[in-house]
């Protein structure tokens, strides 16, 4: 009887902390991305295609939206000296800097634009998906001018 009890125990221990450790798993990918100095999407958000046409009016589009809801921290150009910049705790980045921006997969940037990273705010709730990966595309042509 007591062995019985012991065996029960142990493999009650071991199944919980199996569950534990899926759960911890799951929950890591998303909570390890902001960990650190690097910010890093989730490889399944990475690997999301743009799903906007790429075109004069697409990019036209993320422009105003770029004009509306990034200027002021981005900067005109892209390169991180917009108004309020200067009063922020971290650097926004040089989005026309190519070898920064290269590496971003447009999964990675749309990850970025809808998650945020304070004190970038998160535009999941302000901002529809196209206009997300117009933004995207808008910002790839940031990156093909010089950059610092």
């Amino acid at each position: 009887m007591r062995r019985n009890f012991s065996q029960y125990f142990l493999i009650s221990v071991l199944s919980l902390l199996a569950v534990a450790g899926a759960f911890k798993t799951a929950a890591g990918e998303e909570a390890s991305v902001h960990a650190g100095s690097e910010w890093k999407a989730p490889a399944r958000a990475a690997k999301k295609q743009n799903p906007v046409s790429l075109d004069a009016n697409s990019v036209a589009q993320g422009k105003a939206v770029y004009i509306r809801e990034c200027l002021s921290c981005h900067g005109n150009s892209g390169r991180g000296d917009g108004p309020q910049a200067k009063d922020l705790e971290k650097s926004p980045g040089n989005l026309t800097n190519a070898e920064m921006m290269n590496p971003h997969t447009d999964g990675d940037l749309f990850w970025k634009i809808t998650e945020g990273n304070k004190p970038m705010p998160s535009y999941k709730k302000t901002l529809s998906d196209d206009e997300r990966w117009q933004v995207v595309h808008y910002i790839r042509g940031l990156a093909s001018k010089k950059g610092d």
